[in-house]
């Protein structure tokens, strides 16, 4: 009876790993988009939870980001505001001077990568619960954390490097007068140097990007570590002659599902343009530029947050569950000839 007992109580303890031993063993007949629904419907609670309980302190940091930005381009409209005033006064028209609009465009640039940062860091948190969820998840989030930090340096570089070559070969930002390559001089030369080199930055990002889309899903899935997942991710998509085509089955409805919900939901944000502005005049310094930039900014950070909450959680099982696929087709190839020999 004791006997029994002991290997009635074995065989509880092992169901739950002989029923996921099952659901993978069935998985493979479902593609990856049911078995991502499959997950959702078990998990999606818990990965929405997960989602919002990140929402609120990505959305605090990006507005502490947002009220350093504000400070620091303060300057900048006390004196459009008044120029305003001495134009009104004088009864002439006014636009702000090139200068400081160029010095706030500076200042958003600078604040851009800490407000990237902020979003890759619940990016990390939603993949790795998505992970987890999946039925892997050795990684921890600050690895994830450092994945999307890794990528996004490396898929930006070809990008910023196109422009700067064509700025400076085509304008004359880097220096006072004449640009290197004078349009009225070679205009052949000019053209191509001027939609050349970003055209070729952007393309070499969409190949690295499309390379490293599950980086992070490989991170959070085996614990790689930044560069180790990368180079899993590379070898994955690249490594199958299927296989970047599911990737891009599976990452291109993402991505455009993203991109449709945050123009809808920017349109929708829409009244809180006003409403933004209203509040920062009412509780801030009267400073009507500044609270026009203010209610700029109100949608779209509403529809990003937004977006971001409904959407990776989906987003990231999807990948998730894509990554566990390659990687056990992987493991399933047959070896070598060098491999068959030895």
């Amino acid at each position: 009876m004791t006997n029994s007992q002991a290997g009635g109580g074995s065989a509880h303890r092992a169901a739950p790993g002989g029923e996921r031993q099952t659901e993978e063993a069935h998985e493979p007949r479902r593609g990856t988009a049911r078995t991502a629904l499959a997950v959702m419907r078990r998990d999606g609670g818990r990965l929405y939870g997960r989602a919002a309980l990140v929402t609120g302190p990505v959305a605090l940091g990006g507005l502490l980001l947002t009220a350093v930005g504000f400070l620091a381009a303060w300057p900048e409209f006390t004196e459009i505001r008044l120029g305003a005033e001495r134009a009104r006064v004088d009864e002439d028209s006014y636009a702000p001077d090139g200068s400081r609009v160029n010095t706030m465009w500076l200042i958003l640039l600078a604040c851009l990568p800490f407000l990237i940062l902020l979003l890759h860091l619940g990016c990390a948190a939603v993949q790795t619960a998505a992970t987890r969820a999946v039925g892997e998840g050795r990684g921890r989030l600050r690895t994830v954390l450092g994945v999307y930090v890794l990528r996004g340096v490396c898929v930006w570089t070809p990008v910023v490097l196109g422009i700067l070559v064509e700025e400076y070969f085509t304008t004359t930002t880097f220096r006072e007068y004449t640009a290197i390559v004078p349009k009225w001089e070679y205009p052949n030369l000019f053209e191509v140097l001027r939609y050349g080199p970003p055209l070729l930055g952007m393309a070499s990002a969409l190949v690295l990007r499309l390379g490293w889309t599950l980086a992070p899903a490989a991170a959070a899935g085996e614990g790689l570590g930044p560069r180790a997942a990368m180079r899993r991710s590379w070898s994955l998509v690249w490594g199958g002659a299927s296989a970047w085509l599911r990737t891009v089955a599976v990452a291109l409805p993402l991505g455009g599902l993203t991109v449709g919900l945050y123009v809808l939901l920017q349109a929708v944000a829409r009244p809180t343009r006003a409403g933004a502005a209203t509040l920062f005049l009412g509780w801030g310094p009267d400073n009507t530029y500044a609270a026009y930039v203010a209610g700029v900014l109100a949608p779209i950070a509403t529809a990003l947050l937004l977006t971001g909450a409904l959407v990776l959680p989906p987003a990231h099982t999807a990948l998730a569950v894509l990554h566990q696929r390659l990687a056990r087709t992987t493991r399933r190839r047959p070896p070598g000839p060098a491999g068959t020999r030895a």
